[in-house]
Parts: C-alpha cells; sequence; structure tokens
C-alpha cells in the first residue's frame, strides 16, 4: 500500500476512534423515473407531455423522458459507488442526502473536513465528482437538447410561415432567439410568457458556460445553485407552451389532434 494511502487510512481509522463521522453528501436532484409521473401526483417536476402527438412534439416527450432516466441512472450508480467505498474505508463516513454548504459548517464540522484522512480520501473524491463534473455534464447535456431542439421547431415554424428566420443579434442567446422567432410564427409573445423559465435558463446557462470553459474551479460552489429536476421542469413548460401556442395558431393542423387519454 503506497504511503500516502497509510497515512490516509491511518487518520480516517483515528477520527473513527473518536467517534466523528465524516459526512458524505448526495443528491438525487429531486428526480423520479419518467414511468413515476403516472403514479406520483405530488412529484416535484414534470416532464413534457405532448397533447397533440404531433411529430416532432411527440419525439420531444419520448427523449425527454429518456434523458431523465439516463440522468436518474447515473445518479444511482453514483450513490451505490460511495456507498461501496464507504463500506469498504476503515474511517467512519456517513451518507447525508442534500447538500454540503460552506456557511452551514460547525468547527468541529471544520476540523474534520481539513483533515487529510478526508481531504484525499477516495470517497471524498468521488463525492466531489458527482456533485460538481457529473451534474454539470447533466446541464450542460440538458441545455444541448433543448437548444437542438429549439432550433428545429423555429426552422419548421418559419418555413410554414414564410417567415425569415433570419440571425440572433450580438448578445442575445440561442434559446431567447429561437422562443422569439417561434412566438412570432405562432403570433403571441413567448417571450413575455415564458420570462420566468428564461430567466431562470439564463441563471444556470452562465454556469454552464463556465464549466464548458474550463472555470471549473468557479462552479465547485455552485453546484448547490439549481436542481436538475428544475431545469427538467423549466425545459417541459417551454415544449408545453410551444406546443399549446402552435395549436392555437393553426400550425398545427385541428385534424391531427386527438387525446392520448
Amino acid at each position: 500500500m503506497p504511503a500516502a494511502t497509510m497515512k490516509t487510512e491511518r487518520g480516517a481509522f483515528a477520527l473513527h476512534q473518536k467517534g466523528k463521522a465524516m459526512k458524505v453528501y448526495f443528491d438525487k436532484e429531486g428526480l423520479i423515473e419518467s414511468l413515476e409521473f403516472y403514479r406520483d401526483n405530488n412529484a416535484r417536476y414534470f416532464l413534457f407531455f405532448s397533447v397533440s402527438s404531433v411529430y416532432p412534439f411527440v419525439k420531444y416527450e419520448e427523449e425527454l423522458a429518456e434523458i431523465n432516466d439516463y440522468c436518474l441512472f447515473v445518479l444511482c450508480q453514483l450513490e451505490n459507488k460511495l456507498k461501496a467505498l464507504i463500506a469498504e474505508s476503515e474511517g467512519r463516513f456517513e451518507l447525508v442526502k442534500g447538500y454540503r454548504r460552506q456557511r452551514e459548517y460547525t468547527v468541529e464540522e471544520l476540523d474534520v473536513f481539513f483533515d487529510p484522512a478526508y481531504m484525499f480520501s477516495p470517497v471524498t473524491t468521488w463525492e466531489n465528482l458527482s456533485h460538481d463534473i457529473n451534474k454539470n455534464t447533466m446541464l450542460l447535456l440538458l441545455l444541448s437538447y433543448l437548444e437542438s431542439s429549439l432550433n428545429e421547431i423555429a426552422q419548421w415554424f418559419c418555413e410554414v410561415c414564410s417567415i425569415p428566420l433570419g440571425k440572433k443579434q450580438k448578445g442575445t442567446n440561442e434559446i431567447a432567439f429561437y422562443i422569439q422567432k417561434i412566438g412570432e410564427c405562432c403570433q403571441c409573445d413567448l417571450t413575455e410568457t415564458l420570462q420566468k423559465e428564461l430567466l431562470y435558463l439564463g441563471r444556470v446557462r452562465k454556469i454552464r458556460n463556465r464549466f464548458v470553459h474550463k472555470a471549473w474551479e468557479q462552479e465547485e460552489e455552485q453546484y448547490d445553485q439549481f436542481y436538475l429536476c428544475d431545469v427538467f421542469r423549466v425545459v417541459s413548460m417551454i415544449f408545453t407552451q410551444i406546443e399549446r401556442a402552435a395549436c392555437h395558431k393553426g400550425i398545427i393542423e385541428e385534424d391531427q389532434l386527438f387525446s392520448k387519454g
């Protein structure tokens, strides 16, 4: 066993002897399996459900559910990994649901946190991976999917309505540009309708952008600024309002609609 590992394990054992538990924080981001939405009326969020079953809206419904289940699967695997590492460690660790917040540390917790046995433990490494790189990667996936889908919708609606798509103005992000263009095609102000959602996306996009541009160290204290379930809710609301506006405008023909029950 390497000297550094032996030192870490001895330190962890010493803390264990003192009765101090090293808290390991993990959160599933409020996510549930997509099939659970049919049984759980008290879910914290919802996934887009197409009322028209017209392509590509039905595709967005299916793909968003698949992305949701993928994210939940990865989170469950990370949780199992942490549990296995805790079970194998000689130190005493306590798996806690939720996020660690710097401002909530007690003096005793800070002593434990800065102990080498905690700082260099594989448990701590995987804890950090779960709420730093992993969470931001999932955020990147969701926002990229939304931008790609909105581009597809905007091009479709602009072609149907004979409106040029044009180019976004400097300082306007892709999501806001596509929503404004889609609203123009539907003859409604989707930017106003989705004002709260756009403000929320503006905040998480900043986190995503810093992560993408290798400013990971700036995001280490940002992981508790959003929940993935809230990002899913916002994305779903955008699809819902767009489909509703398209139905009202007649871009989706009335004879195409049917109840899915």
